[in-house]
């Protein structure tokens, strides 16, 4: 098997080595008949060149995604893909699809081999992810582009099965002349949308080759892999399940005492362990059939998990003593209702210490402290944030240029300023310039400043520009893309001689300076497309640092929406007691192309919205709930089946089968009585 791979601007192609299916993943005996492209040349023709056609005889689906190209005016004429994005920037997607798609992958190579076709994955946004296959419909793909990073969406290549696919949200066939895009009329695909556990697209697998090939299979072999695939996502998922729960129960056993209470729906206390007893301050047997919220702000709890879509751990305040660490998990059955709530109490330890009342403040106060000094005013958890600020720290250390790219609203300006506090020219000037917010006759002066006279309207006395007041500081200079090419060499120049004439002067004056560079747009794509000196490009980025879009940052939205919550309210003078889990939710699944700014937008948003003491998802703006509606299916926690009652009852059946029904034994390896045992095993039905 050949994969096509990303080199640079292009692609290549390498041979990964065969691997024996001992037991295949699905049955590659389909079968299938090959059908003929509906629609052909004279019709498609009529189609684009806007005539009047009579498209009866083509699928609803092709025709609708031919009206839909013709909306967002997609060129119809011959062309290769020109939506490119890096590949760092389709993670987590790629990491994800390496741990589900070896098994799948190799099996339906079985089934294609040496028939002259490719497989694709891509994401939910037709990004390609993956392309593999023989390696002279690999070449072919080459010459369209059709390879990882490419962008397979309808608005970008026409009517096509990934971009239709993922579009209707139904398994596509597009055929010949069917295709939008004269170019891949010679091209059979055969494409079917991935869904996660939560019934959402999370991508999409493709066949695709000339029309030449025997695509007789295709339908019936994508159909069986994509099932296979989203097998495997929903086993990653409940794995990922059984990792929030072992978090809960691990905090069980990391202090001296830990105490364990179950409450009914009702928030009624089933059951408690002799330890919690023991904390809570209670004669043992008396807290059993009394009410949570006499003990814990259960109410608070309620309110947190009442839209969660998946339930976590949640920090509860003690009330009889406020020193008890307490968390509460609740459990829901596979119909999404709410079972039992799971709490677990212990004395407060170090590790604790920032677990007032949820627990991101834990994980905001920790992070801050791990931050390298000058960088603490940047808050997050992730670990791609992480990363960036320690190597923003490093390269404050010297006076190397350091060119910052991203998407706009990243906080560029947040980091030059971090480099500018940790580094040792913190006690000197931080000048910020944006590169486009002077025209290209006045940069010049406001860069380099200028001396009496030198233009009508100048200061008698002359002005020292932005390179002299940051002497011995540190220089930002935002956009940095939009310096008008003539004054580049300018600039360059200062940079390599570390000197300025001023406009109008001929003395050279000495500066030292440490640049910070900031871009939202490529620049070696500029420098290509000859828009930005390729020589001022590499002399700018000599460190070059890219910071992570907030949708790659995980729990980092909650963290800074909670943040500018609490800020602007208290600016403000508006009372507020938090934000809901369905709005942590809706944030979450939100994709912010607008970044932490428009995060930022989007609380002020909410905030003047607000009638009640709670943020809830109607003060969020319509549109970005609409966004994100579908992510808020009610689910299960576990969805597969598996709870606690099932994890006790399995547990309790696997002892007795090891002790070989001795109920003594059972009972002293579980760590519980006899009785409880048999208690235990009446209520799930075990008998010996």
């Amino acid at each position: 098997m050949h994969l096509l791979l990303r080199d640079g601007d292009g692609f290549e192609i390498c041979t990964t080595p065969d691997e024996h299916i001992d037991i295949p993943t699905f049955s590659i005996c389909c079968s299938g008949s090959q059908r003929g492209p509906k629609a052909d040349y004279s019709k498609w023709k009529d189609f684009v060149e806007g005539h009047k056609v009579d498209l009866s005889s083509i699928d609803e689906n092709i025709v609708s995604s031919w009206n839909r190209c013709r909306d967002m005016a997609v060129d119809p004429a011959p062309r290769s893909c020109w939506d490119f994005m890096p590949m760092s920037q389709l993670e987590p997607f790629t990491s994800t699809l390496e741990k589900i798609c070896k098994d799948v992958e190799s099996t339906a190579y079985e089934a294609i081999r040496s028939k002259g076709l490719l497989m694709t994955f891509t994401n939910a946004k037709a990004r390609v992810a993956r392309t593999c296959g023989d390696l002279e419909v690999l070449r072919q793909a080459d010459r369209l582009n059709f390879g990882p990073g490419a962008n397979w969406a309808e608005e970008c290549v026409g009517t096509n099965a990934i971009g239709t696919a993922l579009s209707t949200g139904r398994p596509m066939q597009v055929f010949g002349e069917e295709h939008f895009c004269q170019s891949h009329h010679l091209w059979n695909c055969t494409a079917a949308p991935i869904l996660d556990p939560h019934g959402r697209i999370w991508g999409c697998f493709d066949i695709s080759g000339p029309t030449s090939s025997d695509h007789s299979k295709n339908m019936e072999l994508v159909l069986q892999a994509t099932r296979a695939l989203e097998q495997r996502l929903s086993s990653l998922y409940c794995s990922e399940l059984e990792g929030h729960l072992g978090s809960l129960f691990s905090s069980m056993f990391n202090s001296v005492m830990t105490g364990v209470i179950s409450l009914d729906a009702s928030g009624k206390i089933i059951s408690a362990s002799s330890a919690a007893e023991t904390l809570l301050g209670s004669p043992w047997g008396t807290l059993r059939g009394q009410r949570a919220r006499d003990y814990f702000d259960y109410d608070d709890f309620l309110a947190k998990t009442k839209h969660s879509s998946m339930s976590k751990p949640i920090v509860m305040r003690c009330l009889v003593n406020p020193d008890l660490f307490v968390r509460g998990l609740t459990i829901y059955s596979s119909t999404g209702s709410r079972l039992d709530t799971v709490v677990t109490i212990c004395e407060k330890q170090t590790h604790h210490q920032f677990a007032v009342s949820d627990e991101r403040n834990q994980y905001n106060n920790q992070s801050t402290e791990e931050s390298p000094e000058g960088f603490e005013h940047i808050l997050h958890t992730s670990k791609c944030m992480g990363q960036v600020i320690r190597k923003a720290a490093r390269a404050a250390r010297t006076p190397s240029t350091v060119l910052l790219y991203g998407e706009s609203g990243t906080g560029k300006e947040l980091f030059a300023r971090g480099i500018h506090k940790s580094g040792p020219r913190s006690e000197k000037p931080f000048i910020a310039m944006n590169c486009g917010a002077f025209s290209e006759e006045l940069i010049q002066s406001e860069l380099f400043g200028y001396n009496a006279g030198a233009f009508t309207g100048a200061l008698k006395q002359g002005r020292a520009g932005r390179f002299q007041r940051a002497d011995k500081g540190v220089l930002f200079l935002d956009e940095i893309s939009e310096m008008p090419l003539s004054q580049q060499v300018n600039l360059l120049r200062v940079l390599e001689e570390k000197q300025v004439v001023p406009v109008g002067g001929t003395t050279p004056q000495p500066v030292d300076v440490k640049i910070v560079a900031a871009t939202n747009k490529d620049l070696f794509k500029l420098v290509k497309q000859g828009q930005f000196r390729e020589d001022l490009y590499y002399r700018l980025n000599v460190v070059g640092i890219e910071l992570p879009p907030l949708r790659d940052r995980g729990d980092d939205v909650v963290l800074l929406a909670e943040f500018h919550l609490k800020r602007m309210c208290e600016d403000f003078g508006i009372e507020c007691d938090g934000m809901t889990e369905e709005v942590r939710d809706i944030l979450m699944h939100y994709e912010w192309p607008g970044n932490v700014r428009e995060l930022v937008n989007c609380i002020e948003y909410a905030i003047n919205n607000m009638s009640e003491s709670w943020l809830e998802a109607k003060h969020l703006p319509e549109s970005l709930v609409d966004k994100t509606k579908d992510a808020h299916t009610p689910i299960a926690l576990l969805s597969s089946g598996f709870t606690l009652k099932d994890m006790e009852a399995n547990t309790i059946r696997e002892a007795l089968d090891f002790y070989d029904g001795n109920i003594s034994k059972t009972a002293k390896a579980l760590g519980i009585g006899r009785n409880t045992l048999y208690a235990k095993m009446q209520r799930h039905g075990i008998e010996l």
